[in-house]
């Protein structure tokens, strides 16, 4: 790791809270299990190579089920210490009812991991693969690593109660590859260009980009909990660029078969695995100081449209209320309540769509690809907001002058989208077209989109600014 780059990390960390900092990423609490020991690595890498020493689910981590199972090659009672450590540095970072938050977010994040796989379309035997990149995308990759990693990267937010990632223990950031300070010649289409024959060959299909996050930079003892993709991340991979690491820190991949692999990437090598039925996390704390890695997704050609048609088609009352009691029922079997009222337990897939959000939106703070491919539209009208694509934008609105003010089963226009994005020039698309600039997400008892900017970028950034130009109203959600 070079000198400047870890100067950058230092004076990002020591701007925030005293639990970010570089020297000491350590707990919010005196003797946490978070605690890096022995037990915090995973099994020997030649060992989990072998077919006869795999093991199945919520045995290094709870995955779909709270409580941990005691037959895998772990150490039961220390893996369940260190699971309820991370959830109570969480609940310590948050205050009073958003305590509740960070259970909600795993509650849904486990009924995700349970119900969504079985669910999902299989496009390959096994769900994973890993392969090396094209000679010319590694040094292409290396080169914009030399050339910009001493350039201060963007530290990461994330939602109140997320467990995405550790985020109160540790530090994430975002190098966006299309930013002018960074020099990247045309990185951005060559990634494209380059990965997707090799993901088109290896799922049979033709594909087209969906998302593209910037260069993910990871620091020490950040712990990664398992979990499943949203629509449009449905054939992915993950290219490692580059780290300054002490040991391997592994993938742990959960195939069709249901079996765990711990998969370790080296500079220039990639992660295939089709997002939403492949659970996949890393449930052991890295040791090192930084791990760098380039997020890629494509979608079957007309996935998206093809999906919104269909639940379009099918949005009349009476389907609905199936669904929901439904999705109710499902819910209290795997949770064991009984309570089928207490809608605070409801996870998001409790919608008219099984592509269930549960952590996506976090996703939305990167800069994403482009959704347009040579004309064809194949995204829908929320996630070209997210991605801040405003021709793909205008050509959903020339083909339905309604689809801009759709709705989605969270509450959320196109233009909450565009806020929670950082994209001023689709906000302001969005609002020529005549969205309501102080909509409520949530049946009307959420954020406005005003108070949502502030709550994931901060008073000072520019969309804030854009929006108090434009007279917007700061309205926060309903207290519970």
């Amino acid at each position: 790791m070079t000198p400047a780059l870890v100067l950058v990390i230092q004076l990002l960390l020591c701007a925030g809270s005293q639990a970010l900092r570089l020297t000491s990423l350590g707990s919010l609490f005196e003797d946490s299990a978070l605690t890096q020991n022995d037990n915090d690595s995973p099994p020997p890498r030649d060992k989990a190579a072998e077919d006869n020493y795999s093991y199945g689910l919520d045995r290094s981590f709870p995955i779909q089920h709270e409580i941990l199972l005691d037959d895998g090659p772990f150490d039961h009672d220390e893996r369940q210490r260190f699971y309820d450590a991370f959830m109570d540095g969480c609940r310590a970072r948050e205050a009073n009812r958003q305590k509740e938050l960070c259970n909600q977010a795993e509650a849904n994040r486990i009924a995700t991991n349970l119900i969504q796989p079985s669910k999902m379309k299989n496009y390959t035997q096994r769900g994973y693969e890993v392969t090396n990149a094209t000679t010319k995308l590694v040094e292409s990759l290396k080169q914009f690593w030399k050339l910009n990693h001493h350039h201060m990267p963007s530290q990461s937010h994330f939602e109140v109660g997320s467990t995405y990632i550790n985020h109160w223990t540790t530090s994430h950031f975002t190098m966006n590859i299309d930013d002018e300070q960074y020099q990247s010649n045309h990185l951005r289409a060559l990634i494209w260009d380059e990965t997707k024959p090799i993901l088109e060959k290896w799922a049979g299909m033709e594909l087209t980009p969906s998302s593209m996050f910037g260069l993910q930079i990871y620091t020490g003892k950040t712990v990664m909990p398992h979990r499943v993709d949203t629509l449009p991340f449905v054939i992915n991979a993950i290219i490692h660029v580059a780290d300054e690491i002490d040991t391997p820190w592994p993938i742990e991949v959960y195939s069709h078969d249901g079996k765990a692999r711990n998969i370790t990437l080296e500079v220039g090598s990639m992660l295939l695995y089709e997002g939403q039925s492949v659970i996949i996390g890393r449930p052991y704390p890295m040791k090192g100081q930084y791990q760098a890695e380039i997020f890629v997704s494509f979608e079957p050609l007309g996935y998206s449209r093809e999906y919104d048609q269909q639940q379009d088609a099918s949005k009349d009352e009476s389907s609905l209320s199936s669904l929901y009691s439904n999705s109710l029922q499902d819910w209290a079997r795997v949770t064991k309540k009984t309570d089928l009222t207490d809608k605070t337990i409801v996870p998001s897939y409790m919608t008219n769509s099984p592509h269930i959000d549960a952590y996506g939106r976090w996703k939305q703070d990167y800069p994403k690809a482009k959704l347009h491919i040579e004309g064809v539209i194949t995204v829908s009208v929320h996630t070209a907001a997210a991605e801040g694509d405003l021709e793909a934008l205008k050509a959903l609105e020339k083909e339905n002058s309604d689809a801009l003010f759709k709705v989605d089963e969270n509450g959320w226009t196109a233009l909450h989208e565009a806020v929670r994005g950082g994209h001023i020039k689709v906000a302001q698309y969005l609002l020529s077209k005549g969205l309501d600039i102080n909509f409520r997400t949530h049946n009307g008892t959420g954020g406005s989109p005003l108070w949502w900017a502030k709550h994931i970028h901060g008073k000072d950034h520019a969309m804030v600014k854009f929006l108090e130009g434009q007279r917007a109203e700061d309205i926060a959600p309903d207290k519970k």
